[in-house]
């Protein structure tokens, strides 16, 4: 009978840390408050593979999704967020790591999702810099706000805030470039194998 019993509670346990570690359905329309209708683009570029995955750590290999894309929602949860192009249909997966991101899903969401379309975003960007901005390119003399359009937010597990003057990216795994700022402007690139 208490063997019994201890068997019950151990299955009652396992289907409680089973259930807990699914995945949370996630609306990023609801997260956003997205108005009816409204178009939305990607507010930072993002890299990804032939397949059109992603990760949220945002590791600078293969092809860019430029900011400013307008995107759908087809669907999210805590682990991932799909989406498609509007311009041609794409889809993609974007690989979510709370582990890397170190922010709930929700304030990612609301990071790399806007209503601003990229006119819109570039208002104050000369030219010349937009063109290396869309490419992927970040070099000395841009500000703070052109280096998060290029590469996106630093990963916070490696840059804790936005306000200090060293950021750090990945490049490739296990490969990291510094950006380092003085100020609102980038005064050096280093990269470290």
């Amino acid at each position: 009978m208490r063997g019994a019993r201890v068997l019950s509670a151990v299955a009652a346990l396992i289907v409680l840390i089973l259930t807990g570690a699914c995945a949370r359905t996630i609306i990023p329309e609801e997260v956003l408050q997205m108005p009816e209708f409204a178009p939305v683009y990607t507010s930072f570029n993002l890299w990804y593979d032939e397949d059109g995955v992603m990760t949220s750590a945002n590791i600078q290999e293969g092809s860019i999704l430029p900011f400013g894309t307008e995107i759908q929602f087809i669907e999210a949860d805590t682990d991932r967020i799909i989406f498609k192009r509007v311009s041609d249909g794409k889809v993609f997966k974007l690989k979510y790591s709370l582990d890397r991101t170190l922010v709930p899903i929700e304030t990612y969401i609301r990071r790399l999702f806007v209503f601003k379309s990229e006119k819109e975003m570039v208002v104050n960007v000369r030219p010349m810099v937009l063109e290396k901005i869309k490419r992927g390119i970040v070099e000395k003399g841009m500000t703070r706000n052109e280096v998060l359009m290029a590469f996106g937010p630093p990963p916070p597990m490696r840059t804790p805030s936005e306000t200090v003057d060293t950021w750090i990216f990945w490049t490739a795994p296990g490969v990291t470039k510094r950006v380092i700022f003085f100020g609102e402007r980038v005064i050096d690139i280093i990269q470290f194998d």
